[in-house]
C-alpha cells in the first residue's frame, strides 16, 4: 500500500506518467516522461519504481532510420568504390 504522505506535485506527475504509458501502449521512454511532465528523469524513474511501473515502458530510445540513412549510404558508397573502383 502506498504511503499517504505523497505531495500533490508527485501525484500529478505520477498521473501524467501513467497516462503517457497507457496512451502510448508503453512506447515511451524516461526522456519522453520527463518532457511530458516537466519533471526530471530521476523523479520519473523514482515514481515508476515506487508505483511498480518499471517494466511498463521502453528503456532506450530507438534511433530513427532517417538519421542514420545518409551516413549508412555514404559508408556503403565508400566500401563499394574501394571494392570495384570508381565505376560503382
Amino acid at each position: 500500500m502506498m504511503a499517504q504522505n505523497s505531495s500533490p506535485r508527485i501525484e500529478r506527475i505520477a498521473y501524467q506518467i501513467w497516462w503517457l504509458i497507457q496512451d502510448s501502449a508503453g512506447e515511451c521512454t524516461l526522456q519522453d516522461m520527463a518532457q511530458f511532465t516537466g519533471a526530471s528523469m530521476r523523479t520519473c524513474t523514482q515514481i515508476c519504481r515506487y508505483r511498480g511501473w518499471a517494466g511498463a515502458y521502453r528503456k532506450m530510445v530507438q534511433a530513427p532510420a532517417a538519421d542514420s540513412g545518409p551516413r549508412m549510404i555514404e559508408a556503403l558508397d565508400g566500401e563499394l568504390s574501394a571494392l570495384f573502383g570508381e565505376a560503382a
